[in-house]
């Protein structure tokens, strides 16, 4: 059974992706506690929506309820970061072979779609390390998407939540997330032929690429 397509009209989705988004990119810090009704007055919706979007973020490792006390933005983990690389090594080498044996036009159109998009940013001048972050994110969730894994998919998203939480508190930069995007270039090249051994290939020489980087800048 294929996931259901992200739907960014969807209030409680929407709130949900920028939640997620503003965790990973520490636009809100580890220990920052959420304050529900100023959330519910920023998304525009209620109380029982906005709790179920708290409950995905709290599934997803990203924030801790305390009771009587109130939601907080988890703290960064480096032994958890390295547990969710080492999976993703292997689940997200995986995915990708189940892409390329599953993935439908819509989905194929997509990703090529993304990959151009990161190729005119590639050629304006500027940081705009929020469009590429979007552009990773949206990537990684449409491969995820293509495996028709639910499974799998809310797996990987959890992990990748994990990892690149962590990825961005190392203050990577413009050229370094660039350089991830020519790996996921070979991916979708991979995928797009319709081979599935080369794009499990591909996508674990990525993730490899990531353990790397970080461990490097651990160092």
């Amino acid at each position: 059974m294929r996931p259901p397509p992200f739907n960014p009209q969807n209030p409680k989705q929407r709130a949900y992706e920028d939640l997620r988004y503003r965790i990973i990119t520490h636009d809100l810090k580890p220990g920052e506690q959420l304050i529900e009704n100023a959330l519910m007055t920023h998304y525009a919706i209620g109380r029982s929506p906005l709790r179920e979007v708290l409950l995905d973020l709290q599934r997803d490792a990203l924030i801790y309820r305390v009771p009587r006390s109130g939601t907080f933005v988890s703290a960064l983990d480096v032994h958890e970061v390295r547990q969710a690389l080492e999976i993703r090594l292997s689940l997200e080498a995986f995915a990708a072979k189940l892409a390329a044996e599953r993935i439908s036009t819509t989905e194929q159109a997509r990703l090529k779609r993304i990959l151009q998009r990161v190729e005119v940013l590639r050629k304006q001048e500027g940081e705009d390390l929020d469009a590429l972050t979007h552009c990773e994110f949206d990537f990684h969730r449409t491969v995820y998407n293509a495996t028709e894994n639910p499974k799998l998919s809310h797996m990987l998203h959890e992990l990748h939540g994990i990892s690149a939480r962590f990825w961005h508190y190392l203050m990577f930069s413009r050229q370094e997330i660039l350089e991830q995007f020519d790996d996921l270039a070979a991916v979708y090249r991979a995928i797009e032929q319709k081979d599935p051994h080369r794009a499990r290939e591909r996508m674990a020489l990525h993730i490899q690429h990531t353990i790397d980087k970080v461990r490097g800048k651990i160092v």
